[in-house]
């Protein structure tokens, strides 16, 4: 194992998240090179680090313990030709270690053999020191609990499960592990990975194999040119990694790098979890995905030909399942069709997206969120996205209701406080938003602020903010219904 390491690579080695070390780099004032962390280093800041308490042994059990269930043979375990790829990897590694221990040990004895021809030499005490000391410690045995042996143990379980992904020019990283494609496992990370049809047909998700080996895994109609392939491109929907790769692939960085596109849905439930609220949550076809970015709108269209504009609510890194919170008022027509003319398998047509309520990944700025009402819907998007991609910055969200009833969804906000590291959850019922951040958050300048909600609530808060020395480019808003 290098003794170098990717910060990415060794938060999966301990078990930690990424954004999670961090942070404990920076308390800690740690050095890293380029990205990298030393391997004594990080034994330092995890001392106790073992396999037996590590997430790819426990990974490994079980799927020992479900060896013959069908999901976990599709879904956790790689197809026979990617793991016999990964094994003869790590079988050319162990030849080339073991060349190269032989080689020092030959160097060693050619070390002694000069010492002791130099034995009349004035430094004869010296020389017999550091003989004893060569000898003594090649005849130790390792120590029976060894964390630089355990780390290298987990590197080499983590390096059979899963590939690591590299894409440039952007640098983000991912794992992918089972039988993902190099595509899903990127857009389940949360990446903004350019693709279309999802099945090999637009080669849109075209991209260039830098290095690593690539295995395809489903056949595709679109055809790469001669020159494409001399050059290394493959379709990233249609191929998985066998070794650790690293790709030249285009990523969306804003709303104008997404098409527009329809896509007929099903309804797969409606839910009401308050008078006042209705959930919808919709499937696209397989083969026609939505390509979005988190905190956008899609306008949403029902049999009965009722329309509307909507966030939606879901992360893109499941972008089969869209979920949208429509508010259910008196005067909303399409929640009236939704409620009672709508069903389980209907279709649903969603076209967009459009909007530029967007997530600043190139901030690491602590991030405070004011959801206003369903407001929390576009919020909601961004929160799980920065939670895919494991943004290593604090989280804040306060949300603003006339009533307790209005926090539909309280529970899983009172997860994500429970369940996630620097995550905080401020419900506000009846009470002055602004106010309560600001107590929270005197220092403006130091973060960044996500407002959704009413167009009065979100316009009156941001003009609050701003005169309390919020720099106006780390204020991002926008307008939804209520």
């Amino acid at each position: 194992m290098p003794q170098l390491l990717s910060v990415f690579r060794a938060a999966r080695l301990v078990g930690v998240s990424r954004s999670s070390l961090q942070r404990k780099i920076h308390d800690e004032g740690i050095e890293t090179f380029e990205g990298k962390i030393t391997v004594d280093d990080l034994l330092a800041l995890f001392p106790r680090t073992t396999l037996e308490h590590d997430s790819e042994y426990d990974r490994v059990q079980y799927i020992k313990q479900h060896a013959f269930a069908k999901r976990v043979r599709e879904h956790l375990l790689p197809d026979v030709d990617v793991l016999a790829g990964r094994v003869a990897e790590l079988g050319r590694e162990l030849a080339s270690t073991r060349a190269h221990l032989a080689q020092y040990q030959t160097i060693l004895e050619q070390i002694t053999t000069h010492l002791r021809e130099t034995e009349d030499a004035p430094t004869q005490k010296e020389v017999h020191g550091l003989l004893h000391w060569i000898n003594g410690t090649l005849a130790e045995p390792p120590m029976p609990s060894d964390p630089r042996r355990d780390l290298f143990a987990n590197d080499t379980v983590l390096r059979i499960m899963a590939a690591h992904i590299k894409i440039q020019p952007s640098n983000h990283e991912y794992w992918l592990e089972g039988n993902d494609s190099i595509l899903e496992a990127g857009v389940h990370s949360g990446l903004a990975l350019n693709y279309g049809c999802t099945s090999g047909n637009c080669g849109l998700c075209k991209a260039r194999v830098i290095s690593g080996e690539v295995k395809k895994i489903q056949h595709h109609d679109y055809v790469l040119s001669e020159a494409e392939k001399n050059m290394n491109y493959v379709l990233m929907c249609s191929c998985t990694a066998v070794s650790d790769v690293v790709l030249e692939a285009l990523e969306a960085s804003g709303e104008n790098d997404i098409p527009t596109q329809e896509v007929i849905t099903k309804v797969k439930s409606i839910d009401q979890p308050t008078d006042d609220m209705l959930i919808m949550h919709v499937q696209t076809p397989r083969m026609q995905r939505l390509r979005f970015l988190a905190g956008q709108s899609v306008t949403l269209s029902l049999k009965d030909k009722s329309s509307g504009d909507f966030s939606v609510a879901s992360c893109p890194c499941d972008d089969r399942n869209l979920l949208f919170h429509i508010p259910n008022k008196p005067d909303n027509s399409f929640a009236q069709a939704l409620r009672e003319n709508t069903k389980k398998g209907d279709d649903v047509t969603v076209v967009g997206p459009h909007g530029h309520f967007l997530f600043n990944e190139e901030s690491r700025r602590p991030q405070i969120y004011l959801a206003y009402g369903a407001g929390f819907a576009p919020i909601k998007s961004l929160i799980e996205h920065a939670m895919a991609l494991e943004i290593p910055a604090s989280m804040d969200l306060f949300w603003a209701v006339e009533k307790e009833q209005d926090l539909y969804i309280n529970n899983l906000c009172r997860a994500w406080h429970d369940a996630l590291e620097d995550f905080d959850y401020h419900p506000i019922v009846n009470q002055n938003a602004v106010k309560r951040l600001l107590e929270h958050q005197p220092e403006l300048e130091k973060v960044d602020i996500y407002i959704a909600g009413p167009k009065a609530a979100v316009e009156h808060a941001g003009e609050q903010l701003l005169a309390a020395g919020l720099p106006n480019e780390q204020l991002i808003a926008t307008t939804t219904q209520d």
